[in-house]
């Protein structure tokens, strides 16, 4: 899945960075997969994802939307996408979906030495590999790299730049918080994969006011 791919930033940011995607394959495996579905994002509910969302609803957890609901909202031909911040909390998930054994294709996004010791952590042999080769031709359009860290963590390029220099204004003024803005920009994610426990902690490194962080 190469929109999860291209995830911008330093190791130590992408460290606590992971994308999880539930995904059936259509013309194999979704007729009655509902339950099965609805049964994997329960047990992913259990490590308390940063953010999630479920293709029926394209609705993520910051755009007033309920856990149940979520889980209601699944049908046959539904996939679910979501991220943890933490390594812990995605190798939980892993080893209670592989408890499940619900047939259902599981893909992980993340640096690619922390997954495969994720992978063998777990017992998992992963079935396919793919790689960000970086991005190619004008480069010279996209915006900077300290934005890029933002932009990049919605896989369909949902949260502007403009939008993103807004919150570091508003973090940087003092008259809003790291996280009500880091949910801000979370919200148009239309794939569930912003990661706003990742995106308070690089607006709080723009200002001395926040010193505890929220992993």
């Amino acid at each position: 899945m190469t929109h999860s791919l291209h995830r911008e930033g330093s190791v130590v940011s992408l460290e606590r960075d992971y994308c999880m995607l539930i995904y059936p394959a259509r013309g194999w495996n979704t007729d009655g997969v509902t339950p099965k579905v609805q049964r994997l994002l329960e047990l992913v509910f259990l490590e308390n994802p940063s953010n999630l969302l479920v293709k029926t609803l394209h609705k993520n957890l910051y755009s007033g939307v309920t856990r149940q609901e979520m889980i209601d909202s699944v049908r046959d031909n539904s996939r679910a996408f979501c991220v943890f911040n933490r390594r812990r909390k995605l190798v939980k998930a892993l080893r209670a979906i592989k408890a499940a054994d619900e047939g259902i294709s599981i893909v992980v996004t993340g640096l690619i030495d922390g997954v495969r010791e994720i992978c063998e952590e777990v017992g998992l042999d992963p079935h396919t590999i793919n790689m960000s080769l970086g991005v190619h031709g004008r480069t010279e359009l996209l915006p900077p790299a300290d934005i890029r860290q933002y932009t990049t963590m919605c896989g369909h390029g949902m949260v502007s730049p403009g939008l993103i220099r807004d919150a570091i204004r508003k973090v940087k003024s003092g008259k809003h918080s790291a996280w009500d803005q880091s949910i801000v920009l979370a919200k148009p994610c239309a794939c569930g994969i912003y990661n706003p426990h990742r995106s308070e902690e690089l607006l709080k490194q723009m200002t001395p006011l926040y010193t505890v962080a929220r992993w």
